[in-house]
C-alpha cells in the first residue's frame, strides 16, 4: 500500500520505518551546531530530528502550532537566549513525562549538573567536536533511560563517595547495596559485571529493582536520591 504524506508517495513499509525511529528535539543556541547536530542526526541511520529550535521561546512556538512529533529524546543546552535550559527541562517534562532530556553544554559545574538532575534530567553530556559521540548519548539513552559522560560523572564522584546512604541501604538486599555502590562510584554496566562476577543482564535484573523499591527509573535517578539522602538517616 502507498499513502500520501506532505506532498510526498510514502508505503507502508517506510511508514513503519518512520515510527519506529528515535525521535530527537534540539534546542541549541550556536546556529552552527544546531545545524550540524540535525544535519549529522538526520543523516544517522535509526534516527530522525523532531525538532531543531534555538531558544525555548521557538520550541514553545512550535509546540503550541504543533509542528513536530513527539519526540523521544531532547538534547538541551542550558544557557539560552532568553529562557534558560534549566527552565526549559521543567517545561518539556511538563508537556512530555515521559522525555529523556540530555543535557549537552559546555559547562561542567558540579551545581549545574546537580541541579539538572534534580529538575527531572535524564543525563549531563559535555559538548565536543565529535559528532559521533550524539550518536552514543542517543543509544544509552535509549536502553538505559540516562546517560553521563566520564567528565560529568567525574564531578560526582567525590560529592557521592562522601555522601551516607544508611536509610537505602535498610531498602536493598546485600548484593543492591553492592551494585548501588559501583553506581555511586561512577561504574558502568560492564565494569559491575566484571567486579561483581555476573553478567550486564545480572546487573541489569538488580538496578530495576533497586530502582523499583526506591521508586526511580535510572542511574541517574539513583546517584541523586544517593546525593540528597541525609546524613545519618
Amino acid at each position: 500500500h502507498t499513502f500520501k504524506i506532505n506532498n510526498g508517495t510514502w508505503t507502508s513499509v517506510q511508514i513503519h520505518c518512520l515510527f519506529n525511529m528515535i525521535k530527537v528535539g534540539i534546542v541549541e543556541d550556536n546556529i552552527f551546531l544546531l545545524k550540524s547536530f540535525r544535519d549529522f542526526l538526520n543523516s544517522s541511520e535509526g534516527i530522525i530530528v523532531s525538532f531543531s529550535c534555538s531558544s525555548m521561546e521557538e520550541a514553545k512556538s512550535l509546540l503550541t502550532s504543533r509542528e513536530f512529533n513527539k519526540p523521544d529524546i531532547i538534547l538541551l543546552d542550558i544557557f539560552l537566549p532568553g529562557e534558560s535550559g534549566t527552565e526549559g527541562i521543567k517545561f518539556f517534562k511538563s508537556q512530555y513525562p515521559d522525555v529523556k532530556i540530555i543535557m549537552l553544554t559546555a559547562y561542567n559545574e558540579e551545581s549545574l549538573i546537580l541541579e539538572c538532575l534534580k529538575l527531572g534530567a535524564a543525563g549531563y553530556a559535555i559538548k565536543n567536536s565529535h559528532l559521533g559521540n550524539l550518536i552514543d548519548i542517543i543509544n544509552q539513552t535509549t536502553r538505559s533511560g540516562a546517560y553521563l559522560d566520564e567528565m560529568a560523572t567525574a564531578k560526582l564522584v567525590s560529592t557521592i563517595q562522601k555522601t551516607q546512604f544508611s536509610s537505602i541501604k535498610e531498602l536493598l538486599t546485600p548484593r543492591e547495596i553492592e551494585i548501588a555502590d559501583l553506581v555511586k562510584k561512577g561504574f558502568s554496566y560492564k565494569q559491575m559485571s566484571e567486579t561483581l562476577f555476573v553478567t550486564t543482564y545480572t546487573i541489569n535484573y538488580h538496578l530495576k529493582n533497586i530502582y523499583k523499591k526506591l521508586g526511580i527509573h535510572s542511574k541517574a535517578s539513583l546517584i541523586s536520591k544517593i546525593m540528597n539522602e541525609p546524613p545519618g538517616e
